[in-house]
C-alpha cells in the first residue's frame, strides 16, 4: 500500500487539510504492518502516535488490577484510533491489538494536533466526529447496563454487527469482518462464558445467527439493528 492511497481528502480525517498539509502528513507518516496479536500500545505508553487503520481488525482492551477484563471494542479499517485525548493524554489508557493481521499508518500525534489546530474547518470536523463517536459509545454502554443477561449479549452482537458487519461477496451473507470468540462476546457483555454459550446456542437455533469456529453469521440484520436504535 502506497500512503499517498490512504491519506487523501477524500478521507474524513484529512477532508478539509490543504495540499500541502496533505503532503506534509503523508512525509511525516510511516506504514506498519503487525501480524495477528501483535500489540501497537499498551497503557502507560507514551501517546506518540495515531493509527489509520487500512486493513484488518485491532482490538481495543483495558484490564483491571487482576487481569479481568473491564473494557473490549473492535475497530475496523478505514478508522483513526484512539480518538480520545488528542491534545490532552500523554499516555495512551487502553491497550490496542491486532485481532488479525493488519496493516497501518502511524501519524506522530503532536505533528498532526500542531496541522488541526491551524486548520479550524478540519478541527471542528475532529471534534463532530469525536462527538459521533462519543454518543455511540454512550449509547453502548446504556443498552449494556441492563440486568438481563440475555439482553446483555443482545447488545453485544448489536454492536459488533454495528462496527465489523459486511457482506462476504462470494456468499451474499453478512458476517463479521474477523473472528470472534464466545469469551469476546461473554467480556462485551459482562456474562459468564456459559451464560453467553447458552444465549448464542438459542439464537442459533432461532435462526437470528450462525456461529462456527468463530465465525458469527448474522442471518436477521433487522432484528439487531433494531437493537441499537430502539
Amino acid at each position: 500500500m502506497e500512503i499517498e492511497e490512504v491519506i487523501t481528502r477524500y478521507n474524513k480525517y484529512f477532508q478539509y487539510f490543504s495540499d500541502q498539509e496533505i503532503n506534509l502528513i503523508q512525509r511525516n507518516s510511516l506504514v506498519r504492518n503487525y501480524r495477528k496479536r501483535q500489540v501497537l500500545y499498551s497503557p502507560g505508553d507514551s501517546r506518540s502516535h495515531l493509527y489509520l487503520l487500512n486493513s484488518g481488525t485491532i482490538r481495543i482492551e483495558k484490564s483491571d488490577i487482576n487481569g479481568e477484563f473491564m473494557y473490549l471494542q473492535f475497530i475496523p479499517s478505514d478508522e483513526l484510533f484512539p480518538l480520545i485525548g488528542l491534545f490532552y493524554d500523554e499516555t495512551y489508557t487502553f491497550s490496542a491489538i491486532a485481532q488479525t493481521d493488519i496493516e497501518v499508518v502511524i501519524i506522530p500525534v503532536k505533528f498532526f494536533e500542531k496541522l488541526l489546530s491551524n486548520n479550524a474547518k478540519q478541527l471542528v470536523k475532529y471534534l463532530q466526529i469525536q462527538s459521533e463517536a462519543l454518543k455511540t459509545k454512550n449509547m453502548k454502554i446504556q443498552k449494556g447496563i441492563i440486568s438481563n443477561t440475555y439482553d446483555r449479549v443482545i447488545t453485544s452482537l448489536a454492536i459488533l454487527f454495528s462496527d465489523l458487519a459486511e457482506r462476504n461477496q462470494r456468499t451474499g451473507e453478512i458476517e463479521l469482518a474477523s473472528p470472534v470468540t464466545i469469551t469476546d462476546i461473554s467480556t462485551m457483555s459482562g456474562t459468564t462464558r456459559e451464560t453467553t454459550s447458552s444465549i448464542i446456542k438459542q439464537l442459533v437455533q432461532s435462526k437470528l445467527i450462525r456461529y462456527n469456529h468463530k465465525r458469527l453469521i448474522f442471518l436477521d440484520s433487522t432484528f439487531f439493528v433494531e437493537r441499537l436504535t430502539n
